[in-house]
This record gives C-alpha cells, structure tokens and sequence, in this order.
C-alpha cells in the first residue's frame, strides 16, 4: 500500500475502521521498532566482531613480526656457531699437523740416538749386550730411569734385530 493510498482510505474511512487503521499502525510502528532495535543490536555486534578481528589480525602480525625477528636472530646465531666450528677444525688441523712435524723431528732424532748407543753392535749378540745394559741403566725401576726411553730403545731393537740374518749376522742392502 502506497502513502497517497492510506491517506486516501484515512479520508474516506469511518470511526471502526480508522481505529483498526489506529491499531494496525500502533502494531506497526512497534514492529519497526523492535527491528530497528534488533537491527542496531546486530550492527553494534558485527562492529564489535569486526573490531575483534582487527585486533586478533593486529596481534597475529606482531607474533608474526617477533617470530621473524628471532628466527633472524637464530639464523645469525647458527652462522656464528658455523664460523666458530670452522675455526676450531682449522686451529685442529693446524694444531695436528705440528703435532706430526714435532712426532717426526723426535723420531728422528731417537733414531739417532738409538743408532748412536747401538753403533758398532755388527752381529746379533753385541746387539743383545748393549741392550741389556741400555736397559740396566734406562730401566724404570732404576734411579734416573725413564719409561719413554725405554720404549723408543724396544723400537730400536727390535728394528735393528730384523736386520740380522738367521746367521746372526747384519744384512747389508
């Protein structure tokens, strides 16, 4: 029903039907209000959901801003640490290969020393009297004795016995 109808029924109705007019514009007019007000109501929720989100979007960034920052952070950490175990390999590498340049120099010179007490010892029991009395004197047990000298004269000896024949004499190469 369109305005310039009502107003034309208004005019032309009578006492009964102006108050069902009466009534049915009073039952109206609460209608439209009760869904103006849930319509409000409605609206207030959906701003306050739309504002929740807004914020869960907002937090939900920040976490996202953190967690990158620290995984930068642990990246950084990781690449120090990669570093430091780098070096560590390098100064062990360097500290190994001193250590064979110090263990050949002093296995050079035992043999020296070894050949210089075993100098002259051309057959094999001149061989096993030096030994023994190297080893009466070097001996742990005697007073001044030493336990590395002792092995390093067992390396030599048992060196320069394989360098005897089954005659007991030295071979010469």
């Amino acid at each position: 029903m369109s305005v310039e109808e009502m107003f034309e029924r208004l005019e032309s109705a009578g006492e009964g039907e102006l108050g069902e007019i009466k009534l049915w514009l009073f039952k109206e007019s609460i209608r439209l209000r009760d869904e103006r007000q849930e319509l409000e109501f409605s609206r207030a929720d959906f701003l306050q959901e739309q504002e929740n989100i807004r914020e869960e979007n907002r937090r939900y960034e920040e976490h996202l801003a953190t967690r990158g920052r620290q995984l930068r952070r642990e990246e950084e950490l990781i690449e120090q640490k990669h570093e430091v175990i780098k070096r560590g390999f390098a100064e062990l590498e360097h500290d190994r290969q001193t250590v064979r340049a110090r263990e050949e120099s002093l296995r050079a010179r035992e043999a020296e020393v070894n050949d210089v007490f075993f100098r002259g010892a051309d057959n094999i029991l001149l061989l096993k009297k030096r030994y023994k009395d190297l080893m009466k004197m070097f001996h742990p047990d005697c007073m001044g004795g030493d336990t590395e000298m002792v092995k390093s004269l067992n390396r030599t000896y048992d060196r320069l016995l394989g360098e005897f024949d089954s005659f007991g004499k030295r071979r010469r190469a």
